[in-house]
């Protein structure tokens, strides 16, 4: 009698062994899948967000390019309005009264063609 529960209790706590034994490499072997599932989704995101970077830089590149023509261009005008200032004071202190002075006249009359210009292209955006 002694000797069949030592064989049952043997049998038993083999099988306990076993089962423990089952379900813990059973377990590593969960944590390693999810372990590689998460790196792959990790890989995933990493790309998304390199290919979102690549495109925000060349949208960054263009918009420094534009930046870089409007500054000429503002340079370019800021010089030209200088010159119309030094022309215009120069004019004012000269002898010839303002109505009569040359300089002052074709300022006057450029800045009336530069109007009607303006107003022109103004009626045909408007006409279109």
């Amino acid at each position: 009698m002694e000797t069949i529960s030592l064989i049952l209790n043997l049998l038993l706590t083999s099988g306990l062994i076993g089962t423990l034994i089952f379900f813990k490499s059973k377990k590593r072997k969960e944590s390693a899948e999810a372990d590689s599932a998460e790196l792959k989704n990790t890989e995933q995101v990493v790309s998304i967000q390199s290919e979102q970077i690549s495109r925000l830089d060349g949208r960054v590149n263009k918009l420094e390019h534009k930046v870089s023509k409007l500054e000429i261009i503002i340079e370019h005008k800021d010089s030209e309005i200088d010159k119309g200032r030094s022309i215009i004071q120069q004019a004012y202190k000269c002898k010839i009264p303002p109505e009569e002075c040359p300089v002052l006249c074709k300022r006057a009359e450029l800045d009336e063609q530069e109007k009607a210009e303006k107003e022109n292209g103004e009626e045909v955006a408007d006409g279109e």
